[in-house]
């Protein structure tokens, strides 16, 4: 029995297949239409073209209306008119198929379409389906089944299909795998501008797209998910889901549909290329880092060089690189130190003896054994402080060849220093936007002696300790005046 809900559909499915038999009677038959129009050379001049009129019968027998009269489509014509087609005669695919929204959601222009070969290519009917040799997209021998998407949708969108056949996605397709996405399966959802949605809705549509698979698919999660954990708790993903519109998601950084692994040299996400992607939303930052020791060798291909994602990670909270106990104990250095500012990645590699031997460059723990009390050093004192250059915009990512790093105590330990000047005044703006004026200058990490001093909060301390001392004075000499009275 069927269920109430399908009833207005078997109704009019009914309606329409009687009113097609009771056509059929008086119409012309699809025999009397295929004597003139199986003949391989009928055609018809059309806007100075020729167009061929031959229709296969064999291919309408095996078509999905192969039910249907020719008429039942092809109307507004005299059949005893030769040529028939003197004005619009036009197929209407919506006389039918009165909702191709629901079934075509990754072309949303669907919705205004009118279904005739006048319409643009994307909602034109035919123009994807076919004319008369039409197949449903279920049957596998179907051009348009989801599983031939790239090439079926590539017909138009050539650009697109060029970049997705590079793609692991692709690749992954190829080898058969079930759970590799192509053109339809990633554009049914709301993903593009066709649909006309808020740019940040558009972001976090596209992340949580990536993540049903990267993250969310249990089949998929050991494979292709270890470094997405926790991607939404990352400062682009809770950009993203506050509605920042110019926070990275997955696309940005890894491109839309040449999605290849970092390990490909034209990737996107290669070692090479990342401070480029990284540069599209950090410009000033990139600019820096290719200035320095560390972006100029990495513009010479080598892969020892720390590029943006060493330090700041990819998906998440880049995990604390591995650094040899006996590197503290020989340093003096405190972990918990270095790792709060940040100072564990330049460690990790300085400390390397083979790899700093490789490029004839001292451990951190012999090239810094001229430093005075290197253990406060160590806790006050980041290595970018020192080894960046502090030229504006002085974002600490253009790090300086040893022999123009800070080595002067008076460069630092002075009114007018250079860290006075520039790094440490920049932290104590950021400290007091963020904490307020009083709570910022007293919560501040920017403190080295000579670089916090303030002119007023020098006077205002002095003050402070020559009325401490005259009130301790003032009161020693009137307990002793008091005392003297009550022995008399």
């Amino acid at each position: 029995m069927y269920s109430i809900k399908f009833l207005p559909n078997l109704l009019l499915s009914s309606f329409i297949s009687i009113l097609f038999s009771a056509v059929s009677i008086f119409a012309q038959s699809n025999d009397q239409c295929l004597s003139c129009h199986s003949d391989n050379d009928i055609t018809m001049e059309k806007n100075g073209r020729t167009i061929k009129l031959t229709v296969k019968k064999h291919e309408i027998a095996k078509s999905v209306h192969s039910k249907l009269l020719c008429v039942n489509c092809h109307t507004g014509f005299n059949a005893d008119d030769i040529p028939h087609k003197t004005g619009k005669m036009e197929v209407n695919c919506m006389d039918c198929h009165s909702n191709p929204k629901s079934k075509h959601m990754w072309h949303p222009s669907m919705a205004r379409a009118n279904g005739t070969k006048n319409s643009s290519p994307d909602v034109n009917c035919a123009n994807c389906h076919g004319y008369h040799k039409i197949v449903s997209p279920g049957d596998p021998s179907s051009p348009m089944n989801i599983a031939y998407s790239t090439e079926f949708c590539g017909k138009c969108h050539v650009n697109e299909k060029k970049d997705h056949i590079q793609s692991e996605h692709f690749s992954q397709a190829n080898a058969h795998n079930p759970n590799s996405p192509n053109c339809i399966f990633c554009h049914k959802n709301p993903i593009t501008k066709g649909w006309n949605v808020q740019t940040s809705k558009l972001k976090i549509n596209q992340e949580r797209l990536c993540l049903s698979c990267h993250i969310h698919n249990a089949s998929l999660e050991s494979q292709y998910s270890k470094s997405l954990v926790n991607y939404e708790n990352s400062v682009h993903g809770k950009a993203i889901l506050k509605g920042n519109q110019n926070a990275a998601v997955c696309v940005d950084c890894h491109g839309t549909h040449k999605l290849q692994k970092s390990t490909k040299p034209d990737s996107w996400i290669h070692q090479f290329n990342v401070p480029n992607v990284c540069g599209k939303c950090h410009d000033k930052v990139s600019t820096e880092y290719m200035a320095s020791i560390h972006g100029q060798a990495l513009k010479n291909k080598n892969k020892d060089v720390p590029g943006c994602s060493y330090c700041h990670g990819e998906h998440n909270v880049q995990q604390v690189p591995d650094v040899p106990h006996e590197v503290f104990s020989k340093t003096g250095m405190k972990f918990n130190v270095i790792v709060d500012n940040k100072m564990v990645f330049c460690v990790a590699c300085h400390s390397d003896e083979k790899l700093m031997s490789k490029y004839k460059l001292a451990t951190i723990e012999k090239a810094h054994q001229w430093i005075p009390s290197q253990k406060v050093h160590w806790e006050t004192v980041r290595c970018v402080d020192c080894h960046s250059s502090h030229q504006p915009p002085n974002l600490s990512h253009n790090i300086l060849p040893p022999d123009r790093t800070v080595k002067k105590c008076e460069e630092c330990h002075a009114m007018n220093s250079i860290l006075m000047t520039t790094l440490y005044r920049h932290e104590k703006q950021l400290s007091r936007e963020k904490y307020g004026f009083i709570n910022g200058t007293i919560l501040s990490d920017a403190y080295v002696i000579g670089t916090t001093r303030n002119v007023y909060l020098n006077a205002i301390s002095i003050g402070i300790f020559i009325l401490t001392l005259a009130g301790i004075f003032t009161h020693a000499t009137l307990r002793f005046v008091s005392s003297r009275k009550r022995r008399k």
